[in-house]
């Protein structure tokens, strides 16, 4: 556990020389086995496999962020509202967004030991077998399809169900998982029967295996709270043979040229620090960081590069291209009865195991209408936007869905008269980019994710939106506890005879990112499918950055089993 971790600023003495605290940047070269880039949720698993195989490494994770293990806001789910924002969140902030009405948005990332572990929602939700399989074809290597990232999945899972269906569940990983009802026995929302029969009043059928490779279909929430208890990275997989060196960002990476090979051999700290890495270097430093050090390291685009003076070391035009991120509409309604003590704030709301996880009890995945898709993608391609004929895959799920008994955060009382719903694309098509601004490693990048830019995706989420107030606003199961839609101030309210212009007008005013940002540093195009970097041998990129193809789900599930496998990938090659 972190707790017994080995701190360099605490315990370095008779661990590793004394110069690799030293604030003198001239003088402080020291030695290391492995040095992992970022100590957020693929480091930590990596640092913490790579330790495990060989307590002899010696393996230093390296975190831009403080160890806030000792911060009770990290622990439960409170965290995950009050902690957005704080010391332990980068906070970036986007261009301003053409197809959003240009506003800027918020890009949430974690700057702590644990990372995005430490700030999410704790939702477990695999992409669908279709999603991994997409990006195996892609870049010729089965072994990142889902079949290949199985293995890694359930390597990661301690399931709760693992015995119904052992060969896609884990039962021994570190990362308990496990379902709103199985969490706590007092755990019973009112709601939990009437949106299940509103959905099924629209044709929808319950899916008891929508972590199994299908998505499509009702299916029970997944969470990795354990007891209402978060389970970062840094604490679920153990550090104990780990040299762990926080609040200490990185600079750049040093590459050396000899015998007409480029290799990656020193991480250079903020502070000028110098560390070299005997074997190897990893950058987990997520979608933002890992594409601006590489920048900042000469490894990008040569004209950004040049234009702040920084030496080109290996050109490539796809670094920090391919942004992509899971863009949704969060929407808020009045209920009919809150003294019924339907959502948090009202009567019998003061059971705790009410708070052991987010307030809800399903995830709704659906598909397009092929007439619908067929349009749109018609449209996308002769403007030369997408051409992804996997898209029309059977079963191919496009938006999820989610309705919470509380208004999660919007300018409303929480006395139990509102509830939220979230719609999100799940398989967005719409690509941006991050660029540096400076030479720079503390000012942040130039990121513009490009929202909401495609036809598909503007159909999809608008579909999605329309199916939302059906459910809750025509069926009969849902118009019993739903009364309206509560809009934003200054919106009309939207209702299921509402245009789709209507609903897309919404969406561009009120359409937010779900913090699931990823692609900037695509497999196939800046490393391969081991996770090399192209053209620079001794450094490989492991975190979401690396994603060629959007996934849908909730990224932990699918980061923790990459992380698996690129440790081994790692400890292979070694």
């Amino acid at each position: 556990m972190l707790s017994a971790a080995k701190t360099l600023q605490s315990t370095l003495e008779g661990l590793v020389p004394s110069a690799l605290t030293s604030t003198k940047a001239d003088t402080s070269v020291e030695e290391v086995d492995y040095v992992i880039v970022g100590g957020g949720l693929t480091g930590c698993v990596i640092a913490s496999r790579l330790s495990e195989h060989d307590p002899n490494l010696r393996v230093l994770l390296v975190e831009a962020g403080i160890d806030a293990s000792d911060n009770p806001q990290t622990k439960d789910i409170g965290g995950a509202f009050t902690l957005a924002g704080s010391d332990l969140d980068y906070n970036y902030k986007t261009t301003p967004q053409a197809n959003t009405n240009d506003r800027v948005h918020t890009a949430t990332a974690g700057k702590v030991l644990g990372g995005s572990s430490i700030l999410n929602y704790g939702l477990w939700a695999r992409g669908d077998a279709r999603d991994y399989d997409q990006w195996a074809m892609l870049v010729g290597d089965e072994r990142w399809s889902y079949n290949g990232l199985l293995p890694y999945f359930r390597k990661s899972e301690n399931h709760f169900n693992a015995n119904q269906a052992p060969e896609h569940r884990g039962s021994d990983g570190p990362i308990r998982v496990t379902s709103v009802l199985e969490s706590d026995i007092k755990r019973r929302y009112a709601l939990r029967e009437p949106i299940k029969a509103a959905w099924q009043d629209l044709g929808l059928e319950i899916n008891p295996r929508g972590d199994c490779g299908t998505l499509q279909g009702i299916c029970e929430a997944l969470e990795n709270w354990d007891d209402g208890e978060r389970q970062p990275s840094n604490l679920a997989y153990s550090l104990k043979n780990v040299v762990v060196l926080a609040n200490a960002p990185v600079h750049k990476i040093s590459v050396d040229s000899s015998d007409n090979e480029l290799r990656a051999s020193s991480v250079i700290l903020a502070d000028g620090r110098r560390i070299k890495a005997r074997k190897e270097i990893v950058l987990s430093a997520g979608t933002f960081k890992t594409p601006q050090i590489l920048m900042l390291s000469g490894l990008g685009p040569a004209g950004l590069l040049s234009s702040h003076s920084i030496p080109v070391v290996k050109e490539n035009v796809e670094v920090g291209n391919n942004y992509f991120d899971h863009f949704a509409l969060f929407q808020i309604w009045k209920l009919r009865n809150p003294e019924k003590g339907l959502s948090s704030g009202g009567p019998g709301w003061d059971d705790p195991a009410f708070f052991k996880g987010l307030p809800f009890d399903w995830t709704v995945n659906e598909g397009m209408p092929s007439e619908l898709l067929v349009s749109a993608l018609h449209s996308d391609a002769a403007n030369g936007k997408v051409n992804d004929q996997s898209l029309m895959d059977p079963g191919k799920s496009f938006v999820e869905t989610m309705v919470f008994y509380s208004p999660v955060g919007a300018p409303v009382p929480v006395d139990g008269s509102y509830v939220a719903t979230s719609t999100m694309l799940l398989v967005p098509t719409s690509r941006g980019s991050l660029q540096i601004v400076s030479s720079s490693p503390n000012d942040p990048p130039a990121i513009d994710p490009n929202f909401y830019d495609t036809e598909v995706d503007r159909t999809a989420l608008t579909h999605g939106v329309r199916r939302i107030l059906r459910v809750l606003l025509k069926t009969e199961s849902g118009k019993k506890y739903i009364e309206r839609e509560e809009a934003p101030e200054g919106m009309p309210s939207l209702s299921a005879d509402s245009s789709d212009a209507d609903i897309d007008a919404r969406i561009r005013m009120a359409g937010v990112s779900h913090a699931h940002a990823a692609g900037t540093a695509a497999m196939g195009k800046v490393v391969d499918t081991r996770l090399r970097v192209y053209g620079i041998a001794g450094l490989r990129v492991a975190d979401a950055s690396v994603l060629p193809v959007a996934i849908g789900g909730h990224p932990q599930a699918t980061l923790y089993g990459l992380a698996e496998q690129a440790a081994d990938m790692i400890l292979q090659d070694k």
